[in-house]
C-alpha cells in the first residue's frame, strides 16, 4: 500500500512521514491553498524526503506550464500531481510520472497505466487498468476500512494526518505490519489465508488477562533486577544491573511469547504447534507451553544445532515434543524456518506456527513485539524504583530480535540509549548486511549482490542467523539505536567472568552483551547506569563450552 502525505510544511514532520513509511510528500504550489509553501522551502523539504529515501510530488492546481515546468526543473522532481483544468491541460507536455486527479472526465491519451497514477477524491471510478489513489476525508480511523473496502493502490491524506503523531497511526494503519520501509508480508499465496486469520484473532480475541495471569504463577513473572558490582569492578566499569530473564520458567525469555502464542492458537480452536528453534530456547518454550496447554508440539531445528545444544533437544522430549532435524543448507536456524513455513502452508487448518522471534511475515513481528514488552515495562518501573531514574545506557544481544526488542520498547522515547549487539559473524547491521526479503519479511539480512543469502558463524546458535526483525532495521534506519558487534571469543570471555565474580552462568546469546561492554565500560562515566538484558542461563551452553575449551 502506498502512501501520500500531502501538505507538509516543514522538513521535519516531512522527514518523520517518510521514516514511518510514507511513499511520497506532496508539495502545494497554488497559491490560493492556506498549505502552500514557497520554492526555498520546498527544496529543503525535498532534500529531507530523498535523504530518507522517499519521493516529493509537486500538486499543482492553478500554475501554468512555464510555471510548472519551472518548479520540477529546479527541484529536480520524477512525479507531478495534477488538480483542475489548467494543468491537466497540459498533461501531454509533462514527462514526469503523473498523479492525475480524476473527475469524470475522459483521461488524457498520454497517460500510462504502467506508470502513472489516477487520484478519486470523491468516490471509486473505474479506473480502467490504472493504479489508483484514494483521498478525500481519510484518517487514521477510517483509512484501513477503506482499504479493505476499495482495494486502491495508494491512499492520499492531507487535513487527516498533520502532525507527528497523527501522521504515525495513519501510516499504522494504512500499511499494518510495516516499520517504517521495513516489514510487510512477502510469502507464497498459500500462507495468506493463514496470516489473516492470524492477525484477526490476535486483534480481536481477548487473552490479556490469561496471559498475565500464566506469566505471574507459573512463568515466574516479574523477573529480579540484578546489580552485579563484580563484574562491574573488573572491566572497570559504571553501575551494571541485568535484567534477570533467565530465572524464567524454561531459563529464557522466550516462554513469555511461547504462552502468549499457544493460548492464543488454543482459542482459535488449533490442535498443533509448530515451531522452530537454534538454541534450543523456544523449542523448550514451546513444548513447555504446549504441555501445559494440551496441544501436540513439532519443532523443527538444524542438525548442527542439534549437536551443540544436546541438553535442550532431551528437555523438548521430555516435554512431549517431536524434534524434526533439518539437514539442508547449513542446517541451522535459518534452514529450520524455512521448514517451519512450508509445514504451515500445508497443515494451516489445524496448525499454529509459533515463531519464536520479532520476524517473518506480518502479523508476526507485532505479535512478538507484544509478548515480550512485558520485559521492558518491568525493568523501567523496577529501574526508576531501585535508583530513581532510567538507565543511561541498555544493552541486549540481537539475533532475530525478540529480547532486545522486549526492553528496548519500554525505553524508545526516553533519554535511553540503546544498543544492540549481534554475534560478529552474523553482523547484518556493522558486516555488510543490506535490505531484502527472507522469510517473509522485507529487513536488513546478509546476501551477495545477487540477493542469495550468505553463511553466517557464531558460537551462539541464537544469534546465527542471517536476517534480523523489520523494528530492529527500522530503529537502525532511525539511528534510534546503535548496532554493534561481539566476537565469539569476547563472548566466552563475558560467560567466564560472570560465572567467576557474580555465580551467574549466562547463555551465550546474552554473552555477547556482556562481552560488548566488557569492551566499551572504561570509555563509558563513572557515574553512568547500564542496563542488560540477561536474556537466559548457560545451563544448555555448559557442555558445548566445555568441548571448545579442551
Amino acid at each position: 500500500m502506498l502512501v501520500k502525505i500531502c501538505g507538509l510544511m516543514d522538513p521535519k514532520t516531512a522527514r518523520f512521514a517518510v521514516q514511518k513509511g510514507a511513499h511520497f510528500i506532496g508539495l502545494l504550489f497554488s497559491k490560493v491553498s492556506p498549505r502552500a509553501i514557497s520554492l526555498e522551502k520546498a527544496k529543503e523539504i525535498v532534500r529531507a524526503v530523498r535523504e530518507e529515501g522517499g519521493e516529493p510530488v509537486a500538486v499543482f492546481a492553478d500554475e501554468s506550464l512555464t510555471e510548472m515546468r519551472r518548479i520540477i526543473q529546479e527541484l529536480s522532481l520524477n512525479v507531478v500531481q495534477l488538480h483542475g483544468d489548467i494543468p491537466r491541460s497540459f498533461c501531454d507536455q509533462i514527462p514526469q510520472t503523473k498523479i492525475y486527479v480524476a473527475d469524470g472526465k475522459p483521461y488524457p491519451k498520454s497517460l500510462q497505466t504502467e506508470r502513472d497514477y489516477l487520484l478519486f477524491e470523491q468516490h471509486i471510478q473505474d479506473p480502467q487498468g490504472f493504479r489508483f489513489f484514494m483521498a478525500g476525508g481519510l484518517t487514521p480511523e477510517n483509512v484501513a476500512r477503506m482499504i479493505e473496502t476499495y482495494h486502491p493502490h495508494g491512499v492520499d491524506v492531507s487535513r487527516g494526518a498533520r502532525d507527528e503523531t497523527a501522521i504515525g497511526q495513519f501510516i499504522a494503519q494504512a500499511r499494518p505490519g510495516r516499520f517504517g520501509a521495513f516489514g510487510g508480508t512477502y510469502v507464497p499465496e498459500g500462507l495468506i489465508a493463514p496470516l489473516k486469520e492470524l492477525e484477526k484473532a490476535f486483534r480481536e480475541i481477548p487473552i490479556e488477562e490469561e496471559f498475565l495471569h500464566l506469566l505471574r504463577d507459573y512463568a515466574g513473572r516479574p523477573t529480579a533486577i540484578t546489580e552485579i558490582p563484580n563484574f562491574a569492578k573488573a572491566i572497570g566499569g559504571p553501575r551494571i544491573f541485568l535484567k534477570r530473564e533467565d530465572l524464567l520458567h524454561t531459563g529464557a525469555h522466550k516462554i513469555n511469547n511461547a504462552i502468549g502464542q499457544c493460548l492464543l492458537a488454543k482459542k482459535m480452536g488449533k490442535t498443533r504447534i509448530i515451531a522452530e528453534t537454534g538454541a534450543g530456547q523456544h523449542g523448550v518454550a514451546t513444548a513447555t507451553a504446549c504441555a501445559l496447554l494440551g496441544l501436540e508440539c513439532v519443532v523443527y531445528m538444524g542438525q548442527t544445532d542439534i549437536e551443540r545444544q544436546s541438553p535442550n533437544v532431551f528437555k523438548m522430549k521430555l516435554l512431549g515434543a517431536q524434534v524434526v532435524p533439518v539437514t539442508a543448507g547449513s542446517q541451522t536456524l535459518k534452514d529450520a524456518v524455512n521448514e517451519a513455513l512450508r509445514d504451515y502452508a500445508a497443515r494451516y487448518e489445524t496448525t499454529h506456527y509459533c515463531l519464536g522471534s520479532a520476524l517473518g511475515p506480518h502479523p508476526f513481528p507485532a505479535i512478538v513485539e507484544k509478548f515480550q514488552q512485558v520485559i521492558g515495562q518491568e525493568a523501567k518501573k523496577q529501574m526508576r524504583d531501585k535508583i530513581g531514574r532510567d538507565p543511561d545506557v541498555a544493552i541486549a544481544c540481537v539475533g532475530g530480535g525478540s529480547n532486545a526488542i522486549g526492553l528496548f520498547s519500554a525505553y524508545l522515547d526516553e533519554k535511553t540509549a540503546l544498543i544492540g549487539v549481534e554475534a560478529a559473524g552474523a553482523a547484518r547491521f556493522q558486516k555488510g548486511g543490506s535490505p531484502g526479503m527472507l522469510h517473509g519479511t522485507y529487513s536488513y539480512l546478509l546476501q551477495d549482490d545477487n540477493g542469495q543469502v550468505q553463511p553466517t558463524h557464531s558460537i551462539s546458535a541464537g544469534l546465527d542467523y542471517p536476517g534480523v526483525g523489520p523494528k530492529h532495521a527500522d530503529l537502525f534506519a532511525q539511528r534510534r539505536v546503535k548496532y554493534d558487534i561481539c566476537t565469539d571469543a569476547e563472548a566466552l570471555a563475558a560467560f567466564q567472568l560472570l560465572c567467576r565474580t557474580e555465580g551467574i552462568i549466562p547463555a551465550l546469546e546474552s554473552s555477547h552483551a556482556l562481552g560488548y561492554l566488557m569492551r566499551i565500560a572504561k570509555d563509558l562515566p563513572r557515574d553512568a547506569v547500564v542496563l542488560v538484558n540477561l536474556s537466559g542461563r548457560g545451563d544448555k551452553d555448559v557442555a558445548h563450552i566445555q568441548s571448545l575449551c579442551q
